[in-house]
């Protein structure tokens, strides 16, 4: 009996790296080891059931020989049906749950789980391995927005470890949080061989109680390198993996959204996903036309995802602003930035030094953020300006620009720039810029936070003069420190006035900041650092990343209402 139950086990480990290349590990499991208010070795059990390969009974059904991407909605709808198919055929308890690895790819550890409880309970779950660096990782698992306890319970388990034997402790509680028990269950998750760190080198922890609650997600993880797998990377406050999403993209993977429930992100340079809780895509908007870059926004009030683009065969990049339709999937150019500044980029040339020699990168937008479904906060690196964009869908119009006068002087638009309040320098080729509202502000007035890389470099006009700026850094000489910046904008007074100021290591491009539940999160891309600061600037914890290039950006996100409650 012994040996069937080894042999049993050879064969799902062979089947789970059979599908390994393709991010979709899929395991049937059923209770392995199991009691209720203890650990009860007398009930523990070897019952894996063979899933019999879900990835190629989808792909047969579908008629396809090779599958190029998870991100392909009749796959996802063929993998659904037969999970339905599994629900029905087992008896799923909370003593004997249905557990699937990834059967959707979107998630490398993600484990779909269902099962059904006699009564309307909550679950909560902890991930353990016999590691003494790895820390327990508990969580609820997600039921709806509300988070009320239920009979049917389907979700994703966060957090499991590639490579370990993970203990998944599955804990109920009733309608008056009160404890019943609980069931344990050893998950064999085998190397994929996706993730170089497993756990980050987290120095200058100060007191722990001090990091906000929530999962660090790296985009963009040491990008440039063609080593390193395209993927969406969260990790918890102790620098430990917990969730890997991957992607096919080169520069749009810079954001996420939760929108009505479901997964909002860059799938490829030309498409976005929605994905469920479950981890199912339902549904994939195209940009036909057009390659996306750098940043998205969520237009709520007029359910648009606004969108920075480059026009393909077009001959500069990274100047057009889209609206995304989330109702129809319809796709609008809504700004062509040539259009407000055509003697800017009429002026541009592609520099010798330029990444990209076919295409004039004359403004660079790098963030875009959506003001009561109107207007537009566009960060230019190109221009080292931050712009405001007024009716961006009606009749767009520059409301305002907020840059060291000194690169307006002498141009028809020097009349738009902002009054500087006080005596700093204006940043240079900014990253993030974040919109940030505030109740005992006046109606006229709000903050915003950005990346100040304090790097000057305007490669479309090679011939720019500097030299107002100074400590800045240039393309031969670093400078010493890149900085958090929060201005007060008072569109009243015409004015900017800088309120808040954190030194961090430098970065000539990339990066990004968040204010996030009272603290800030602030990634340094170039130097492969992030860390999150409190409301005094004073670092919590740093994180350091072994990259050979960089690192995009760093946000944190509680991902509640989503894969927790």
């Amino acid at each position: 009996m012994e040996e069937k139950k080894k042999s049993k086990k050879g064969l799902l480990l062979v089947l789970l790296f059979s599908v390994a290349a393709l991010g979709i590990a899929l395991v049937l499991c059923a209770t392995i080891g199991t009691g209720f208010g203890k650990s009860d070795s007398s009930s523990k059990q070897e019952n894996y059931v063979d899933s019999d390969n879900i990835q190629k009974q989808v792909m047969k059904t579908l008629n396809l020989e090779t599958l190029d991407t998870v991100y392909d909605t009749a796959f996802q709808s063929a993998v659904k049906t037969k999970l339905d198919k599994m629900k029905q055929n087992y008896n799923c308890t909370f003593e004997d749950p249905l557990f699937v690895m990834n059967p959707f790819g979107t998630n490398v550890t993600g484990l779909y789980a269902f099962f059904r409880t006699d009564e309307e309970t909550n679950i909560e779950y902890t991930i353990s391995v016999n590691d003494v660096s790895i820390p327990e990782f508990t969580r609820r698992m997600y039921t709806d927005e509300e988070g009320n306890p239920t009979k049917k319970h389907e979700g994703q388990i966060i957090g499991l470890i590639q490579g370990m034997t993970n203990t998944v402790t599955l804990r109920q509680y009733d309608k008056a949080d009160k404890f019943i028990g609980e069931a344990s269950f050893k998950i064999e998750v085998p190397d994929y061989g996706t993730i170089k760190e497993e756990q980050l080198k987290v120095t200058n922890k100060q007191d722990a109680k001090k990091l906000s609650n929530g999962l660090f997600v790296i985009f963009g993880y040491d990008r440039r390198n063609k080593k390193e797998p395209r993927h969406m990377l969260f990790y918890d406050n102790d620098g430990v993996i917990r969730a890997e999403v991957p992607l096919d993209v080169s520069y749009g993977d810079v954001n996420l959204e939760i929108i009505d429930g479901m997964l909002f992100y860059a799938c490829s340079d030309s498409s976005y996903a929605y994905v469920n809780p479950l981890g199912q895509v339902e549904d994939i908007f195209k940009t036909d036309g057009y390659t996306t870059h750098h940043d998205f926004a969520y237009d709520e009030q007029n359910k648009r995802i606004i969108a920075l683009a480059t026009k393909k065969k077009s001959k500069s990049k990274q100047d057009i602003i889209l609206s995304l339709n989330l109702n129809t999937g319809d796709v609008e150019e809504v700004i062509d930035f040539g259009d407000l500044m055509p003697d800017v980029k009429k002026g541009a040339v592609i520099s010798k030094d330029a990444p990209d020699q076919e295409d004039v990168d004359w403004v660079h937008f790098n963030s875009v953020q959506v003001i009561n479904g109107r207007h537009l906060i566009l960060s230019s690196r190109e221009l080292s300006s931050i712009i405001r964009i007024n009716n961006y869908y009606t009749t767009p119009k520059i409301g305002y620009i907020i840059a060291d006068s000194a690169i307006w002087k002498g141009t028809p638009y020097s009349g738009l720039v902002l009054d500087k309040v006080g005596r700093f320098p204006s940043q240079a080729g900014q990253h993030s810029v974040n919109y940030v509202q505030d109740s005992s502000l006046k109606s006229t007035q709000y903050y915003l936070t950005f990346y100040n890389n304090n790097y000057a470099q305007r490669l479309s006009y090679p011939d720019f003069d500097w030299s107002f700026i100074k400590n800045v850094g240039m393309e031969k000489k670093d400078a010493d420190n890149s900085y958090y910046y929060k201005y007060l904008v008072d569109e009243k007074k015409g004015t900017y006035k800088l309120v808040e100021k954190i030194k961090v290591p430098y970065s000539s491009i990339v990066s990004n900041v968040q204010e996030y539940d009272g603290n800030r999160v602030i990634c340094s891309g170039e130097a492969g650092v992030f860390g999150e600061y409190d409301e005094k600037g004073k670092l919590i914890s740093r994180y350091k990343m072994k990259v050979k290039y960089l690192t995009y950006r760093v946000m944190k996100e509680t991902m509640e209402g989503y894969w927790f409650n």
